[in-house]
């Protein structure tokens, strides 16, 4: 049995461009429905059982809702996002049966349904749900602790010495919440680098910079 506890916590652990997009579709585009369709162009092999662990995390993810410190976290650094999108953001809520998720051997399928307003959100979460289980149930090895938070730093120092400034865009490929949120923690202790923000809402206002994106 696996734990999806710790993979989403916040429904703003999400790209930033999504909820920029989804204020806009809210307001320009409120009947219009969408499909989106998950590619495996990397031909991964998913194991047995990877669709109903994946389902499990899904129906959690119904769980998530805008606390208000977050609401006031983004009324402050985003005040372009406007008032009524942030009341709409605050009742909404994930709806599982958006998703359709099918699994033939070891090649997976899964498809997004509905009002674009509503399942806009679902892209990145579910990559990056694919993404951790793909690892954790691959059971494959990655680097420790420590050597992800010196290659880190390392590469903070290289842009920064270039005077290169950069941000963090990882969440849709993590490896898994844990591990991005260690990197985020690294690429925050050195005060004086060049690193200007991170593009997931969360894990931006946990760690005080700048959510990025379009």
């Amino acid at each position: 049995m696996i734990s999806h506890n710790s993979i989403f916590s916040s429904i703003l652990d999400n790209d930033f461009y999504k909820i920029t997009m989804q204020c806009a579709v809210v307001k320009l585009f409120p009947d219009d429905k969408v499909k989106y369709e998950f590619i495996n162009r990397g031909k991964h092999f998913f194991p047995e059982g990877f669709a109903e662990e994946l389902q499990k995390a899904v129906n959690e993810m119904a769980l998530l809702k805008l606390t208000k410190e977050e609401k006031e976290f983004l009324k402050k650094t985003c005040p372009y996002l406007n008032l009524p999108y942030l009341d709409f953001l605050e009742g909404y809520h994930y709806d599982p049966s958006e998703v359709k998720i099918k699994q033939i051997g070891n090649n997976l399928e899964v498809v997004v349904e509905g009002l674009w307003y509503r399942t806009i959100l679902w892209e990145v979460p579910l990559l990056a749900l694919i993404s951790e289980l793909h690892y954790e149930m691959n059971h494959m090895q990655r680097q420790s602790n420590e050597e992800i938070i010196d290659k880190t730093l390392e590469k903070t120092r290289q842009l920064t010495d270039l005077g290169v400034n950069f941000a963090e865009f990882g969440t849709r490929r993590r490896h898994s919440y844990k591990v991005h949120r260690m990197v985020m923690e690294a690429l925050t202790r050195q005060g004086n680098s060049t690193f200007i923000g991170s593009s997931n809402v969360h894990l931006a206002m946990e760690h005080g910079v700048k959510p990025i994106g379009t």
